[in-house]
């Protein structure tokens, strides 16, 4: 890894990290839905203007907006409305501990699918250990699954088995697009996809919000979704998919600070001792045997 892929790798963790506290302050003043969209669109103008100015330019096809379709719902649509939805019931810094079994199900899709990453018996080791840490993190709660806090950290583990499968297809796309076209492609066609189902569902959605919110709603969609996934996409053709996904060592610790400096979020000992077992995991999961 090149000290630029490290870089981006950190700002794209410190990012990440701080969506979480965004996502939180948007969800308690509207719906998870609302949210979800104004952050695919934010998202989508913020990359779109990237590619304008940067004049970058691609051949579409109907294939190729199909793809991109498939990935908007996999890497945009599904997880983060599963996100968003298990916000209400969780706390922010939990949501984010969760979120980093990213690379345990990445490792897991990719070894059955990328044939340069196998799936090794160390590797899974490091998901035993990391699926462990999501169990003490549940705590005692995770055997009523009716709760609604199981629940919503349920809807968190769900949203990273998404980011696991999306990560793998992306870098399969990858190999023969540019990585801010198909950013472009797959934010557009993701607000085209929800725009109707929002009015569907919802009618007239809620955007009557405090300054606080708006702010957040905009950096997460301009920040955390256009120009984050630009950058992720650029490391997943960079240093592969499993590599890429060590973005969520830096979340959890960035996601659990802001939760507990800004919205005074408690850190008990299974929080601890559950994120030090995933992490644990996760870097068993990047060894080679």
């Amino acid at each position: 890894m090149t000290s630029r892929s490290l870089g981006v790798l950190l700002l794209l963790g410190s990012v990440w990290g701080a969506s979480f506290l965004f996502i939180k302050v948007v969800v308690e003043e509207t719906s998870p839905l609302a949210l979800v969209e104004g952050r695919i669109v934010f998202g989508a103008l913020a990359i779109v203007a990237v590619t304008t100015f940067s004049r970058r330019s691609a051949r579409t096809s109907p294939r190729l907006w199909a793809m991109a379709a498939g990935l908007a719902v996999l890497n945009n649509i599904i997880p983060f409305l599963l996100i968003s939805w298990g916000e209400t019931h969780i706390e922010s810094g939990r949501a984010a501990v969760l979120n980093s079994t990213v690379p345990l199900f990445t490792a897991l899709i990719a070894g059955l699918i990328l044939v340069d990453e196998r799936l090794t018996w160390l590797r899974l080791s490091g998901l035993l250990l990391g699926f462990l840490g999501v169990a003490i993190l549940a705590g005692g709660d995770s055997a009523d699954i009716t709760r609604s806090n199981v629940l919503g950290q349920m809807a968190v583990v769900g949203a990273a088995v998404c980011y696991g499968a999306s990560a793998v297809y992306a870098r399969l796309l990858l190999h023969s697009e540019d990585h801010l076209i198909l950013t472009r492609l797959q934010l557009v066609t993701g607000a085209l996809i929800l725009t109707p189902v929002l009015f569907a569902v919802e009618g007239v959605p809620d955007y009557n919000l405090s300054l606080e919110a708006w702010l957040s709603l905009i950096t997460l969609g301009v920040l955390g979704t256009g120009l984050a996934y630009g950058a992720f996409f650029w490391l997943l053709d960079t240093i592969g998919s499993v590599r890429a996904s060590l973005v969520t060592y830096i979340i959890p610790i960035v996601g659990l600070f802001l939760g507990w400096a800004i919205l005074d979020e408690s850190i008990g000992i299974n929080t601890i001792f559950g994120c030090g077992l995933i992490i644990l995991g996760v870097t068993t999961v990047m060894q080679r045997d």
